[in-house]
């Protein structure tokens, strides 16, 4: 994602939402546990930990939160976002006033994991297939109001990103096809528009192959078994195509389905299924 500045922004603005929200209104006596037993003048220092080997992600915004809405919390960095940490490593350690820093705990945990697990999830996924020329891609199957910071994540993972919304790139899949009447059609309109950045999602052989004859040089192959990507994309010996694979891909398959010689694999897993990743902010 290039638009670090409008992510950033974003991340900020979640992160204040959601701690109003925590508290219950716009002060920190909303957390009444720690207002009844900690005292207002009471510091200390306090570590986030990794519970488990990550890719971190995240850990930049909150550098950026608190230095915005609570500069009086001190915050040193151990690691940037995208380097992988090891099981009980520091991340970050933080300092300042315990009342207001145990009201941010969960708000700043969620955030942190949140990102972490679809970047980790997305490098274990690249690791698992190995070498190979294919390169993952993400979805738009997020979540609501996570979108920006969901694709930021699996950036930082390794994937690239998909297109963000509907206006960046069109995508032709089933429900289109069927409503404009014909993959023949179709093409005619491209055609004669002469659109450059389109995708056509295919489901068959048969329909793929038609495709190819009419000039289609894009394809998102869906669903597919893996016999009938195989002779899609022997169509790319005769024709100059890009082959996506989708649908159905996990932790146990992808390394199959990367040996295939498709372009990209487009996985909504990543953020939609994510592996979660636990870390944790112990007392120094």
């Amino acid at each position: 994602m290039k638009d670090v500045f409008n992510i950033s922004k974003v991340a900020l603005k979640l992160l204040e939402t959601e701690l109003k929200f925590d508290l219950g209104g716009n002060s920190f006596n909303g957390d009444v546990t720690s207002t009844t037993f900690i005292s207002r003048k009471k510091n200390a220092n306090f570590s986030f930990v990794a519970r488990e080997p990550i890719k971190l992600c995240g850990i930049n915004f909150l550098e950026d939160y608190l230095k915005e809405y609570y500069p009086k919390i001190k915050i040193q960095n151990f690691f940037k976002d995208g380097e992988e940490i090891s099981k009980n490593q520091r991340i970050a350690e933080i300092s300042g006033n315990c009342r207001k820093i145990l009201s941010l705990e969960r708000t700043l945990l969620n955030f942190l994991q949140h990102l972490s697990s679809i970047s980790t999830t997305t490098s274990d996924l690249i690791k698992l297939m190995g070498d190979t020329k294919t390169q993952l891609m993400d979805t738009r199957k997020t979540s609501i109001g996570l979108r920006l910071l969901e694709k930021y994540a699996t950036s930082i993972g390794g994937a690239i990103n998909h297109r963000l919304n509907l206006k960046q790139k069109i995508l032709i899949k089933d429900n289109h096809l069927i409503l404009s009447e014909g993959l023949e059609k179709i093409m005619k309109i491209i055609k004669k528009k002469k659109i450059k950045a389109y995708q056509i999602e295919c489901d068959t052989f048969e329909q793929t192959k038609t495709l190819v004859e009419l000039g289609c040089k894009h394809f998102l192959l869906d669903n597919m078994k893996v016999s009938e990507i195989k002779k899609c994309i022997n169509l790319k010996k005769k024709k100059n195509v890009i082959f996506e694979i989708s649908g159905g891909i996990n932790f146990k398959n992808i390394k199959n389905y990367s040996q295939l010689g498709a372009d990209y694999i487009s996985v909504g897993s990543i953020t939609n299924n994510k592996k979660l990743v636990d870390i944790g902010l112990d007392i120094i």
